[in-house]
Formats: structure tokens, sequence, C-alpha cells
């Protein structure tokens, strides 16, 4: 594959991207505001990345907990094979790399929209990126936000969730980051399955009423939730990480 550099974080941690930009962009979220510090695992959890991106949240658990399993989804197919380069150089042992998305429903051949520019943008819902984009315009320039926000077409598979837990009695975390679809994913698992998770944490964009649809499921079954705004993203675009644990 081509169109990926290796970029330095902090003089240690390295990965590979598409984006150099985005995943400063990322790694500062996740290392150095704590956007997921709130979480608290066992020593031998199991956690489920959905929307892996080139697995920034991966190397985050990993280094907190070196024994994590972690099962990993990834639909977009550049984005696949830097997440794939990016565990083999790190070395991550016991992380599982489905090459799907998570949805409500089986669906073998879906239209994504990936963004060259902002990959980890890249979405099944490309017209939910319209407030984003207005709220951008002023802030970086319409010629910038236009570049950014311009996609091709990538189809992949979507499977629900609850397809990937039948032998498992025990769910440590859910983490889910996939640019619209959160609640199509939490909408894929069984009632018999959400038992077994202990911990959701999401980000979440507020547009018709998603956030108190996922937060009103979430608390359902059993996961009552707290919502702060997503660090670095302007508070105009209405992101914000839920986070949800079993009392």
């Amino acid at each position: 594959m081509s169109g990926y550099e290796l970029v330095s974080f902090d003089g240690e941690l390295r990965c590979y991207a598409q984006s150099p930009d985005e995943a400063r962009f990322q790694y500062r979220e996740i290392f150095e505001l704590g956007c997921y510090d709130k979480v608290s695992l066992p020593a031998r959890p199991f956690v489920v990345d959905v929307g892996a991106n080139i697995g920034l949240f991966s190397l985050y658990v990993k280094q907190r907990w070196p024994k994590a399993e972690i099962l990993a989804f990834e639909p977009i197919p550049e984005t696949l094979d830097v997440l794939r380069l990016n565990v083999k150089m790190h070395g991550l042992e016991d992380v599982t790399v489905q090459p799907c998305a998570l949805g409500s429903e089986r669906d073998s051949d879906v239209p994504f929209t990936y963004y060259p520019v902002i990959p980890g943008n890249s979405t099944r819902y490309p017209a939910q990126k319209e407030l984003q984009k207005s709220v951008l315009v002023p802030i970086e320039g319409a010629s910038v936000v236009d570049r950014k926000h311009t996609g091709r077409q990538v189809r992949a598979a979507v499977e629900r969730l609850s397809s990937f837990l039948g032998d498992r009695s025990r769910v440590d975390l859910v983490e889910v980051d996939v640019e619209g679809a959160e609640l199509d994913v939490l909408l894929g698992i069984d009632a018999g399955d959400w038992t077994k998770i202990d911990q959701v944490i999401l980000e979440v964009q507020d547009i018709d009423g998603r956030l108190d649809a996922i937060r009103a499921l979430l608390d359902r079954h059993g996961l009552p939730s707290t919502v702060e705004l997503s660090p670095l993203i302007p508070p105009e675009i209405l992101t914000y990480v839920v986070h949800a644990a079993r009392p």
C-alpha cells in the first residue's frame, strides 16, 4: 500500500497514518487530554474497539493494560491496512482485527465515504457532515473544509456485534467511534449479550436526538451514563463523549 507515513508523537510512540495532522489530533485527545482516562478495567480485560481507525485507542489500551485482549473493527480498506501495519509494528498480541463495520443489521455490501485527508471522519452517513462543515468554514476557510471533506465511495461489509460475542461470558469495555453510526452499533447487540457488557464509551454527535436515544438505550440495559463535550472539537459541532458503566 502507499499514501501513509510514520508519525512520531512524543519521541517514543510512533504509528503509521494516512494523515499525520489527524493522527496528532487523535493522539492529543487520547494520550494528552485523557478522553478515555475515566475507564477502569481489570488486569486482563476483553475490549471491543469499534471504528478502530489506525489503532491509537488499541495502543492506548495496550499501554495501560498490556494483557488486554482486543477485538478491533475497521471497514475502510486504506485505514484497515494502516491499522494492521501498526498492530504488527508494535507487536501487539491478542489483538484481532475484523475487516468490517458494525451495525443493526448484517449487510455484505454497504457504501461508505472515505476522506483521504481526514480518514478518521470516513462515514456511512456523509450527509451528517454538513453541520461540521458549516462550523469549520469560518475557522479554516471554505477551500480547506471542502478539500478535507472531498471523499470517494468505498464498499464494506456490516455485521452485528452480537455475532462476535456468542462464546463470551464478559465484555469489559465496548468503545465506539463510528462517525454517525453509534446507535446502529448498539442496536446490533442482542438482549442476552447486553448483560455481558460492563462499560461502553462512545463519541456521539447529537443530531436528530441521537444523544438522548443512546443514553436511554444504555440506561434500559443497566448502564447509566455521563456526558462530556469531546475535547478539541468546537462545541457547536455537538460532539460528546458518553461513558456508561454498570453500577
